[in-house]
């Protein structure tokens, strides 16, 4: 999963997309990093991100495992008492 820094990350990429990408010195300013590392950097989260879908779709009761609510039983919901 992407943590904050690499959610900023796309999201300014993403905002600079539609200009051709963001120019060196803002990616500079911005993360204290070349153009270059910027671009694997990017490359290195979206194949992460593709990973960890191919691998939720391969498996998807582990989906189904970590979002189904646990049932929690008390005395009184298990039945009658004799």
């Amino acid at each position: 999963m992407m943590d904050r820094f690499d959610r900023q990350l796309m999201d300014f990429v993403r905002s600079w997309v539609p200009y051709g990408g963001p120019p060196a010195e803002e990616v500079m300013l911005e993360f204290g990093m070349t153009r270059e590392q910027l671009t694997r950097r990017v490359h290195l989260i979206v194949a992460a991100e593709q990973a960890r879908r191919e691998q939720e779709m391969r498996q998807p009761w582990l989906r189904l495992q970590h979002s189904a609510p646990q049932a929690v039983h008390s005395p009184s919901s298990t039945g009658p008492q004799g």
